[in-house]
C-alpha cells in the first residue's frame, strides 16, 4: 500500500462507461499513501451483451494490480455462457500464474463482475478484501465476504500449508489470505493452487438485478475508516439526487467521505446503475481529472504523489496546477457552477483555512498558459527553504530548520 503521507492527495481520476443497459463511473483518489496502487476495469460496449467491471487493490507496488486489470478483460470477453465458478477459477489462476512468471514482487486483491444485459444477471468474483455490494433503494441486497486470515476456513488452509498468523496477517506480513501475485506465499510451479498459504481462487456468486439497482465496487480503503457496507449504500442513495446526473460525482463523494471517516489508504469507488437508460459518456466524457490542493510544497513525497496522480489523469503537474488555480478563482467568485458537475466537487473537502492556504500558494498566480511559471511556483518554497504553516487563524511562511 505504500508509506503514509501526512497530508492526503485529493486529486480525482475519473472514468465513465455505459450503454443502454448500464451507466457506470469510477473515481480513484491517492489519499494518504505515497503512491497509487489501485487499478480497475470499466467496460460497457454498446454492441455487446455483457459488461465488465472490476477493482484491483495492489500492495507493495502497482505492478500486479495493473497487470490483472490489463489481462483479465480479454479472458473474460472470450468466455461463452454459461460462465461457471469453475471457469472463473481457471481464469483467475491463469492470470495469477502468468504474472508470477514475470514478477515475484507485489500482489493485488481483485473483485470483478460480469453483467448480462438481457437478463440482469450479475456474476460476481472476489479475491481478497476489495468488495462488491449491490444496493436497492439504498439497502444492501448482496455483498461479498472478505478473505482474511482470521476467517476459520482461510486460517485452516494457511496453517495446514505451513504458514502462521500473527496480528491477523499471513506470516505476520500479508493482511489478506487470497490475492493475485504475492509469490512469497506460493509454491512456484505447483498445480495444486488451492493448497497454498495465499491463493488466487475466487468466491463466485450470482445475483439477478432489477432496474435501478446499483452495483458498488470498492477497494478496502473505502471501508477502513468506519464506513460500513450499509452506510456506503445509504450514502450513495442520498447523493444520487445531488449529483447533477453524473454518477462520477457520487463515486467521488464516496471517496471523500471515506477520508473524512479516517481512511488512510488509496481509495477507489466504482458505481454501476442498472437499467438507467443511455450512457452519460456523451454528456460528461469518458475521462475527467479534478486536481486537488497542491500543498504541502516542502514535502517530496506529497509532491511526487501529486505529480503521479496528474499523470494518471493524462495531464502534467503544470497543467493540473493551472486548472486548480482557475477553479479556485471561480470558487471564490461563486461561478464554479459553470463547470461540469465533477469539477464542482473540487472544494468539497476544503474549509476556510484550506482556502487561505491555497490563496497563499498561488497569490495572484502566473499568467494563464505559462506552464513553466506554474511549475516554478510549485517548487519555489522548497528552493527558498520556506514551508507553509497552517494555524487556526492564518497561514504563514516559516524558515525551515
Amino acid at each position: 500500500m505504500g508509506l503514509a503521507l501526512h497530508k492526503p492527495i485529493l486529486s480525482k481520476v475519473v472514468d465513465r462507461a455505459g450503454n443502454a443497459f448500464v451507466n457506470a463511473a469510477c473515481c480513484a483518489v491517492n489519499g494518504f499513501r505515497s503512491s497509487m496502487e489501485d487499478a480497475h476495469i470499466l467496460i460497457a460496449d454498446k454492441t455487446e451483451e455483457r459488461s465488465y467491471f472490476g477493482i484491483f487493490d495492489g500492495h507493495r507496488n502497482d505492478s500486479c494490480s495493473q497487470y490483472v486489470a490489463a489481462q483479465l478483460p480479454k479472458k473474460l470477453k472470450a468466455l461463452k455462457d454459461p460462465i461457471t465458478a469453475e471457469v472463473l477459477e481457471k481464469v483467475c489462476v491463469e492470470v495469477d500464474t502468468s504474472f508470477l512468471k514475470l514478477n515475484n514482487d507485489g500482489g493485488s486483491t481483485g473483485t470483478f463482475c460480469i453483467v448480462h444485459h438481457n437478463t440482469g444477471k450479475v456474476i460476481v468474483a472476489n479475491v481478497g478484501d476489495s468488495r462488491i455490494l449491490i444496493a436497492r433503494r439504498g439497502e444492501v441486497v448482496f455483498s461479498t465476504v472478505d478473505h482474511k486470515p482470521s476467517n476459520p476456513v482461510e486460517r485452516e488452509r494457511i496453517l495446514r500449508c505451513g504458514g502462521s498468523i500473527s496480528d491477523n496477517r499471513v506470516d505476520g506480513d500479508l493482511a489478506v489470505s487470497r490475492a493475485f501475485g504475492d509469490g512469497l506465499f506460493k509454491v512456484p510451479g505447483t498445480t495444486d493452487y488451492k493448497n497454498q498459504k495465499v491463493i488466487a481462487v475466487p468466491d463466485v456468486s450470482e445475483f439477478t438485478c432489477e432496474q435501478g439497482d446499483i452495483i458498488i465496487l470498492a477497494c478496502d480503503g473505502v471501508f477502513e475508516g468506519e464506513f460500513s457496507n450499509e452506510e456506503v449504500a445509504a450514502f450513495v442513495q442520498t447523493q444520487l439526487p445531488k449529483s447533477w446526473d453524473d454518477l462520477a460525482v457520487v463515486a467521488a463523494r464516496v471517496c471523500d467521505e471515506a477520508i473524512r471517516r479516517g481512511s488512510k489508504d488509496n481509495i477507489s469507488c466504482m458505481l454501476v446503475q442498472i437499467g438507467e437508460g443511455a450512457s452519460k459518456v456523451d454528456t460528461f466524457g469518458a475521462t475527467s481529472f479534478v486536481p486537488g490542493p497542491p500543498f504541502p510544497r516542502n514535502h517530496e513525497g506529497c509532491r511526487t504523489a501529486y505529480t503521479k496522480m496528474a499523470e494518471m489523469g493524462h495531464t502534467t503537474v503544470s497543467q493540473a496546477l493551472q486548472t486548480r488555480f482557475q477553479l479556485l478563482q471561480q470558487h471564490l467568485n461563486h461561478t464554479l457552477d459553470t463547470q461540469p458537475p465533477i469539477m464542482r466537487t473540487a472544494f468539497e473537502m476544503s474549509d476556510e483555512i484550506d482556502l487561505d492556504i491555497e490563496q497563499q500558494f498561488f497569490n495572484k498566480g502566473p499568467s494563464p498558459g505559462n506552464e513553466k511559471a506554474f511549475l516554478m511556483l510549485y517548487h519555489r518554497d522548497v528552493s527558498r527553504g520556506y514551508h507553509l504553516l497552517k494555524t487556526k487563524k492564518k497561514c504563514v511562511y516559516q524558515k525551515n530548520t
